[in-house]
């Protein structure tokens, strides 16, 4: 337990950089802090604030073991909150961002499991493709496709999406081979424009076992999944789609799928958050059941080429 004291308040005071602060924030004396780091460092054999009578600052041992005892005080104050809401029943509001239509086949549809189970939870659902600001739009839980770049978050995985390149039997049978990647420059692509950033999405193949992106001429840009489908159907083009969107299209033969044998790899699905610094006990317990869920189950690889199954509808 010394150990963890020291550790304590070496942290707040490299934090605040002043035995004094960290003694206020720690309800102790100043000459107290100094005490148990003085401690910790006789324990670790090593000098970790230089000492000044102004300030104190960290020596470079001292920022090494910073970042790994902040960790380490951030992980205890996590499972503190866990032990602390095992025996509190979840409740109050919980709002929740889940793209449009990952949310409307495979979390709507299942959500009165959760409510049934945590009846005191008022659930406010957000289902758009736009990417929230979680903080600042108060928002709780997100789940996000693809890798995160925001290194703040805390993410759990969940499930993986396939994206799969799709065209109508009729638009093919009047239109050029599609066969490699080449072929789309003679094609008219639909691609995907994100709503948050306005930015095209790249499309995705795997050629010899290394990913590669593509941006080919765009013919029309949309910033809804579905309304690509659609478009599709119509017999607008070629788009790259997430299989789930595209599945009941190719069951009713208005689609089939191109390019197959250079499908991308699997995009990550996680849930995210804020911090798991005093997580409360509704958001804790709705990640925890999203992860119960079975989430998209990737199409098998069409086995006849596009040709020859736009020739025989």
């Amino acid at each position: 337990m010394d150990q963890l004291t020291g550790i304590l308040a070496f942290v707040r005071t490299a934090e605040s950089r002043s035995f004094a602060q960290a003694a206020r924030l720690l309800d102790v004396t100043p000459s107290g802090v100094s005490k148990s780091v003085a401690r910790l460092e006789a324990q670790l054999g090593l000098r970790l604030l230089h000492r000044t009578t102004r300030q104190v600052s960290l020596t470079d041992d001292g920022a090494v073991f910073f970042e790994h005892c902040r960790r380490l005080l951030d992980d205890f104050d996590a499972a503190r909150s866990l032990m602390s809401d095992r025996g509190a029943a979840p409740s109050g509001r919980l709002r929740v961002s889940v793209p449009s239509t990952l949310g409307k086949l495979f979390v709507v549809p299942r959500l009165s499991q959760f409510l049934a189970a945590r009846p005191d939870v008022t659930l406010e659902l957000d289902l758009s493709d736009r990417q929230v600001a979680l903080v600042d739009e108060r928002v709780d839980v997100a789940v996000r496709i693809g890798t995160l770049v925001d290194s703040s978050l805390v993410a759990r995985p969940l499930w993986t999406q396939q994206v799969v390149t799709i065209a109508s039997p009729a638009y093919l049978k009047d239109s050029a081979a599609l066969a490699t990647l080449g072929d789309l420059a003679r094609h008219r692509c639909l691609s995907f424009r994100w709503p948050t950033t306005g930015r095209e999405r790249p499309w995705m193949f795997r050629c010899d076992g290394r990913a590669v992106q593509l941006r080919p001429r765009v013919h029309m840009m949309l910033d809804e999944g579905e309304a690509m489908v659609v478009a599709v159907r119509a017999g607008l083009g070629v788009a790259q789609v997430p299989d789930y969107m595209a599945a009941d299209a190719i069951d009713r033969g208005e689609a089939v799928e191109v390019l197959a044998g250079i499908r991308p790899p699997p995009t990550p699905i996680n849930a995210v958050y804020a911090s798991q610094r005093n997580l409360p006990a509704r958001t804790r317990a709705f990640v925890d059941w999203l992860t119960t869920l079975s989430g998209p189950a990737a199409l098998p690889v069409a086995r006849v080429p596009a040709r020859r199954r736009a020739r025989r509808s």
